[in-house]
């Protein structure tokens, strides 16, 4: 075995013991291996309750510790940056057993991880509304729009987003579960991370919008939701705050 296939072997015994080999194979003492497997797991475990505070601060940090230990044995780490870990907690949470009595927990770690993101992005330029006057109004209804890698959508069944501020803000806790349903947009704005309550029409109309569709599919899907949807208010909300980076037209989409 060379050097290079030692070490993905290693690395394999240490985040994957089910189907790891032995530690004889690979030279070492079992002792040593179990030793970097424990601290593997503690790093981990330290970079979930890192990314989500207020998951651990709702549940209380040993019954965080326990959910992170289960997230950590059946997902490992697939990037030497662990800012990058967690990315399917949230779904992890969802499903898991002992947190049915929390339904709201997932999407606070949902939003958690949308945070956690979006202070680790790529910086990126931002559009302003300048950028579509480069179009035609008769082409705009073929707009294709591109958010800028700091932005994400989170969409929820609870009252995730004030539970979320109410904790990191120390403010009043009282009635938060008797709120409604809270969809978020969270992005940067110079080098903090803001966030804004969506109701669902401009959620879905960001959302067909950051996934590729066009503006006037996106408008469409806005409308089905509500009758009632202001566009000129959720076109203008695209620049302010900025959200995008880039804006275009499919070729052959326009006459």
């Amino acid at each position: 075995m060379n050097w290079h296939d030692w070490q993905h072997a290693l690395l394999e015994a240490i985040a994957d013991p089910a189907q790891a080999p032995a530690a004889a194979a690979l030279g070492l003492d079992p002792a040593g291996l179990s030793v970097y497997r424990n601290n593997y797991r503690i790093g981990l475990i330290d970079t979930l309750a890192h990314s989500h505070p207020v998951c651990r601060e709702l549940v209380g940090e040993d019954f965080f510790t326990a959910l992170a230990r289960e997230y950590v044995k059946r997902h490992a780490s697939d990037s030497g940056n662990l800012h990058r870990y967690g990315a399917d907690f949230a779904d992890f949470v969802a499903g898991f057993e002992h947190c049915r009595e929390l339904p709201y927990l997932a999407d606070v770690a949902r939003l958690e991880w949308a945070v956690h993101r979006s202070y680790y992005a790529a910086d990126a330029e931002s559009l302003d509304t300048s950028a579509l006057a480069a179009f035609a109004p008769g082409q705009w209804e073929a707009l294709r729009f591109q958010p800028r890698p700091d932005v994400a959508l989170c969409r929820a069944d609870s009252p995730a987003l004030s539970i979320w501020r109410a904790h990191r803000e120390r403010g009043p806790l009282d009635g938060l579960l008797a709120l409604p349903a809270e969809n978020a947009l969270v992005y940067r704005e110079r080098g903090e991370v803001k966030t804004l309550a969506l109701d669902d029409a401009r959620h879905d109309f960001y959302a067909a919008l950051f996934g590729g569709a066009a503006l006037a599919d996106a408008m469409e899907a806005a409308q089905t939701r509500d009758a009632g949807f202001d566009l000129q208010s959720a076109l203008l909300g695209l620049f302010q705050p900025p959200l995008l980076a880039s804006l275009h037209i499919r070729q052959g989409e326009t006459e």
